[in-house]
């Protein structure tokens, strides 16, 4: 399985987020606190605020899997900004509630959110990855395997996210 295949097992998944998993930690830890919340990007975005939208957009795949609400709800988007579409938009809304959370409390969060993201897939098997989104919240018509979803909140995220996170240190 080359870096770019999707994984087609539990077991893959579960390799791929760990690598992406440390990549993450390993960025982080070569940042100081003045890195994470000074420097901006064009949206006005610091690292922080980076780190919590990964939390939240991964808290939403716990909560979705485990069948807890709806993933807009987890999300904290009301159903207008949701229907919408327009990850712009959305982002913009989780940006601005969470943005007054202290640095301390969005590192705590994120590690707390990845380990329930572990602790939800363990249990599951191959077959429940393959299911359709749909399954895990109706009526959603989505019909990919839920696990395109787990690699678009975790490693493929936190991939895209280093690299914008990179570009507001590095100027």
């Amino acid at each position: 399985m080359s870096e770019h295949d999707d994984p087609k097992t539990k077991a893959e998944l579960l390799q791929r987020i760990d690598q992406g998993w440390e990549a993450l930690q390993t960025f982080i830890a070569s940042l100081t606190e003045a890195q994470m919340t000074g420097p901006t990007d064009a949206a006005g975005w610091t690292v922080k605020d980076h780190l919590i939208h990964l939390a939240v957009w991964e808290n939403s795949i716990v909560a979705l899997l485990k069948r807890q609400m709806p993933r807009r709800e987890a999300l904290g988007l009301d159903e207008a900004t949701w229907m919408s579409g327009d990850f712009d938009r959305m982002n913009a809304v989780i940006q601005q509630q969470q943005q007054a959370m202290p640095l301390d409390a969005v590192l705590k969060r994120l590690n707390e959110v990845h380990q329930q993201m572990l602790d939800t897939l363990q249990p599951m098997s191959d077959a429940d990855l393959q299911r359709p989104y749909s399954a895990y919240q109706p009526p959603r018509s989505e019909d990919g395997p839920i696990m395109n979803w787990v690699i678009g909140d975790t490693y493929s995220h936190f991939s895209q996210h280093i690299g914008w996170m990179d570009a507001i240190i590095t100027g």
